[in-house]
């Protein structure tokens, strides 16, 4: 209702303009009505007085008489002519007020009814004796002469009757001619009011539309403010596709003037040839449909044409306005050519920077690799070395060769992880484990560094109904191993605690690493989860680290779609607080050592790999498991291989040089080697892109090298239904 209310506001002072008219014109045409039937009563009442009533109802009794006299001469001898001519006519007086509207209320009367009736029925009567012989007539004269002696009372009352109910009437028309007189008076009144009201609202919207016309005299002034001093272009343009309208801007941009441009036909003037075809489609069917879509398009980009000749990029926004019949396009153009060239720098700009990003990135990933290979080499050859016979002086060499290396490898393996993690390699898939057993190994590996430091480490589990979960066992171990080990690295003489609960009837677990601590500064705590952040950066720092375990900690807890969170005093020690969602997985998991698994089941492996030395660590470390090995030095010797043997697993490496890994695969599986037989990926490669294109291939499993020994026997399990186990001989080394 508001929005028709709203719609109709603008008509309102025609709208009442038009209903003071038709009230007015109303009015005339019931004054002219009312005029009309006053001279049409008056009319009446002079017709009455020329009629002359009272005189007729006279005249009939003076009729009357004359023939009575007429009657009495005629008895005395006299002639009977003048009894027939008075008999005539007082016979048509009494017709006369028997049919004369005039004498309407006469015969309305009751007395007048009766008499005139009465006298009628005698002349009736008489009226065959009137008009016969004359002594017929003679005959009947003295009967005539008693009638009328006796008809004459009645007579008198009817002319009595007829003269009230004259009156009567009179007064009726006098009334009716005055009320008509007041209700043309009240008509009156009320046109004179109409009419002056009319004259107030037409006073009135005289000065509003003044007031209106000045205002619109300013607003078009302003306007034709606003479009001359515009920085943009505007021109308005007909619909046959001439400008009628061109402002300075449009001068300053285009390079013509306004007397050139004015009457020009726009196509003509500043549109491109390669852009004229669509204009003139766009304009000839709206011509012809009324169809605006190819001309009202909103804010678009396109190309326009100086007088010089030169195409730049403009922005354009086309709007019709219309006016009645009428209608114009309003253009408004923008020179866009220094914010392309702006845009262009930016993205050459962007382009540069993410190139360096990516360059970074894959520098990152292959120095972690290449520098890992060769570490892997070094200290799966320290494992070998250590189970020959030594000397005590050369124990101690290896010793601390072994330390610095897996320092080394540690660092190393923290910059790798951070690549894998930023590169979005995918997450292993989720499996059902025991989590109490998870962190008791934790907390049991890491009791000679709690020791060592002077710290208790500790472990509450409080799990209620089950330990066993589904998730990812692997990286959860890798997140919390971070967080323990940094928290036994800043304390001494102190304590940790591990604490896991779930927390309700939920999937939640919350896990807590409390320490007594060096404590962290409030100003640091939202600095710890960064990239190469350590809060002690100086020479004389007393704890070595690259500031990636936290940062890499806080990545796998988000890519385990869990939460951490840390509180912190100095001097205090440190709280931190994960949240992970791990599931019951209502599974008894077989808790039988891994040693006990497949112990008699030896596998016949095919290891392909390029790198010579890490190509004899790997054959050494599956022989150690019990597993017969088979060598490959490259994809074509691999093949070959298949084709010669039988194997119940095949590792298989992807950077190799003529055949690599994935076009090795493919050989195999084009051949129908190996059939039934998992081929499993070993490759240095992190990016997520890389792990899809070898997945997609059809390999079984993707292995990021480098792989420690326990990995590598969850592996062959998992694609071998059993695993050998380890040697007696302990052998902590990443394989490469």
């Amino acid at each position: 209702m508001l929005q028709v209310r709203d719609k109709l506001a603008p008509f309102a002072p025609k709208l009442g303009v038009v209903a003071a008219v038709i009230v007015v014109v109303t009015l005339l045409v019931l004054t002219v009505s009312l005029a009309r039937d006053v001279l049409c009563q008056i009319r009446d009442l002079s017709a009455a007085n020329s009629d002359n009533a009272q005189w007729n109802l006279s005249q009939s009794e003076v009729e009357h008489l004359r023939l009575q006299s007429a009657v009495s001469q005629a008895l005395q001898g006299g002639s009977l002519e003048p009894v027939r001519l008075h008999f005539d006519i007082f016979y048509n007086w009494v017709f006369t007020l028997h049919d004369s509207s005039l004498f309407s209320g006469l015969r309305e009367s009751n007395h007048g009814v009766d008499g005139l009736g009465k006298i009628q029925d005698l002349l009736i009567t008489f009226v065959p004796i009137v008009d016969g012989p004359d002594e017929q007539l003679r005959g009947h004269l003295s009967e005539l002469e008693a009638d009328l002696a006796v008809n004459g009372h009645e007579v008198r009352a009817m002319t009595l009757a007829g003269l009230v109910a004259n009156a009567l009437g009179a007064d009726s028309k006098r009334e009716a001619v005055a009320a008509t007189l007041r209700r043309l008076g009240w008509v009156v009144v009320a046109l004179f009011s109409a009419l002056a009201l009319t004259a107030w609202k037409i006073g009135r919207l005289y000065r509003h539309g003044r007031v209106l016309t000045a205002a619109s005299n300013a607003a078009a002034a302003r306007m034709q403010a606003m479009v001359t001093s515009s920085l943009d272009a505007i021109l308005m343009v007909d619909v046959k596709g001439r400008i009628i309208a061109f402002n300075g801007a449009a001068e300053s941009i285009f390079g013509f003037s306004r007397d050139e441009a004015i009457g020009k036909k726009l196509v003509d003037l500043i549109v491109p040839d390669h852009l004229r075809s669509g204009y003139l489609d766009a304009m000839t069917r709206y011509r012809s449909t009324g169809d605006t879509k190819g001309v009202e398009r909103g804010r678009v980009r396109l190309e326009a044409k100086r007088k010089s000749g030169e195409i730049f990029p403009v922005e354009l926004s086309i709007t019709l306005s219309r006016s009645g019949k009428d209608a114009i396009f309003v253009s408004y153009l923008r020179d866009i050519s220094d914010r392309i060239a702006a845009e262009t720098e930016l993205t050459r700009a962007r382009d540069d920077a993410l190139a360096g990003e990516h360059a970074k990135a894959n520098l990152l990933t292959v120095m972690s690799h290449e520098m890992r290979t060769p570490l892997s080499g070094v200290l799966g050859s320290m494992d070998l070395l250590g189970a020959t016979p030594l000397t005590k002086e050369q124990t101690g060499y290896l010793h601390a060769m072994r330390v610095s290396g897996e320092i080394l490898l540690h660092h190393v393996n923290e910059v790798l992880d951070l690549s894998q993690l930023e590169a979005g390699v995918r997450l292993e898939p989720p499996q059902n484990f025991d989590l109490a057993e998870l962190m008791s190994g934790l907390v049991d590996s890491q009791q000679a560094t709690a020791r060592a430091a002077g710290n208790t480490l500790d472990l509450r589990c409080r799990l209620d109904k089950t330990s066993i979960v589904r998730g990812r066992p692997r990286k959860i171990q890798q997140a919390l191993l971070n967080l323990i080990g940094n928290a036994l690295k800043f304390t001494r003489n102190g304590s940790v605690v591990v604490e896991l609960d779930r927390q309700g009837n939920g999937d939640q677990v919350q896990i807590l690493i409390r320490d007594t601590g060096a404590g962290i500064g409030a100003d640091d705590l939202e600095r710890i989860f960064e990239d190469f952040v350590t809060l002690d950066a100086s020479y004389g720092r007393a704890r070595e680290g690259t500031g990636l375990g936290l940062a890499i900690t806080r990545r796998i807890v988000d890519a385990l779609e869990g939460q951490i969170e840390v509180e912190s005093k100095l001097g205090e020690g440190s709280l931190f607080r994960v949240s992970l969602p791990l599931p019951d997985a209502q599974t008894d998991l077989a808790r039988q050592p891994r040693s006990e698994v497949g112990a008699n089941s030896p596998k016949a492996i095919l290891v392909v790999e390029d790198n010579d030395i890490n190509r004899v660590l790997m054959t050494t470390t599956l022989q150690r498991m019990g597993h017969q090995v088979t060598a490959a030095a490259g994809g074509a010797e691999a093949v070959a291989a298949a084709a010669a043997g039988q194997f119940d697993l095949i590792l298989m490496d992807i950077s190799m040089p003529k055949v690599d890994g994935i076009e090795a695969y493919r050989r195999i599986r084009a051949q129908n080697l190996a059939e039934g037989v998992d081929i499993v990926a070993l490759t240095a490669h992190v990016a997520a892109d890389d792990h899809a294109r070898i997945l997609d291939t059809g390999f079984a499993e993707v292995a990021t090298k480098p792989i420690n020994r326990s990995e590598l026997s969850d592996l062959i399990s998992r694609h071998t239904s059993a695993g050998m186990a380890a040697d007696p001989q302990p052998v902590t080394s990443d394989i490469g």
